[in-house]
């Protein structure tokens, strides 16, 4: 699981800052931002409700996020998002062309506004720590910060002039961060809808064998074991998928390709409303029969 490794990485940074890739480059003032850089997100991940998004659930997400446009709507939706628990990690696994790739999305409400960022790890690579915070407001608008320790290396690898390079990184690091994150929102939008497609199921975070060796450790924390949630595909999500499996508007009927619905103004017998961002679309193959038949016309003569 990536927050086991991302808890452990931060845990060894500050035990042994030498062991910090970054740390050890900086001057004495960089230095001290950095600690209480690693320390803010090592908390974070030990605050953080954990989710895991299973393969065949981010499947499903990614049918509901036909659409979406990242940069107009991350900040309404990431806004309008089910919170479960004002600190949430969610994570999952997916193919970035043939490396397997994990990703962990931090969500952290901070008053009126919401901070997230996302850690990734390529198999068989070592952790790329968070490139960008971004914070949304009341307003839903959003502020996109590099973080000063882990850009740079990346930001050297582009072509240009440096404000060229700054650009490049950010059109390359905000689609990657944004979609991650709305990867973990849509799984909060699908978990709490009223007969929806995917489960959420809580199991113990730590295995028989990892609990052991913690407690003999000394490191098993104390209280109510904790659990992770793990976001599987239920009956009905199996459902769905099989229709957009399937041709769509094949014989039979019209099949219903389930998409995401920004929040908006409607005029009801009450007067208008606004009704939330939500799914629509959701459900079992519609077998829709149209029957058209020809009017039959009489002629009266005198």
């Amino acid at each position: 699981m990536l927050l086991k490794m991302v808890r452990e990485t931060y845990d060894r940074y500050l035990a042994e800052p030498e062991s910090d890739p970054f740390l050890m480059k900086l001057r004495s003032d960089a230095q001290a931002e950095r600690y209480r850089r690693v320390k803010m997100v090592r908390d974070l991940s030990y605050r953080a409700t954990p989710f895991v998004i299973e393969s065949a659930a981010l499947d499903l997400i990614a049918t509901v996020q036909t659409g979406v446009k990242l940069v107009e709507d991350f900040g309404p939706l990431l806004l309008e998002a089910p919170l479960p628990f004002d600190s949430v990690w969610m994570e999952f696994e997916e193919d970035i062309g043939e490396t397997r790739n994990q990703s962990g999305v931090m969500i952290q409400k901070l008053g009126g506004k919401i901070l997230v960022c996302s850690l990734h790890r390529p198999t068989g690579k070592p952790l790329i720590e968070p490139l960008l915070f971004l914070t949304v407001d009341a307003d839903a608008k959003l502020d996109m910060r590099a973080d000063p320790f882990t850009s740079p290396q990346f930001i050297g690898e582009y072509d240009g002039t440096q404000d060229e390079r700054v650009s490049q990184f950010f059109g390359e690091a905000f689609p990657h961060t944004g979609w991650a994150i709305l990867n973990a929102v849509g799984a909060m939008q699908l978990i709490s809808a009223k007969g929806g497609p995917l489960d959420a199921d809580e199991e113990p975070l730590f295995s028989r064998p990892e609990r052991r060796r913690m407690e003999r450790a000394g490191a098993l924390p104390g209280g109510t074991p904790p659990i992770v949630t793990r976001i599987r595909v239920n009956a009905q999500g199996r459902l769905h998928l099989k229709a957009v499996d399937d041709e769509e508007g094949g014989v039979g009927g019209a099949r219903r390709r389930a998409h995401r619905v920004r929040g908006h103004y409607m005029r009801t017998a009450k007067g208008a409303s606004w009704r939330k961002a939500h799914v629509r679309g959701l459900g079992p193959v519609n077998e829709t029969v149209r029957v058209v038949g020809a009017a039959k016309a009489t002629q009266t003569s005198n």
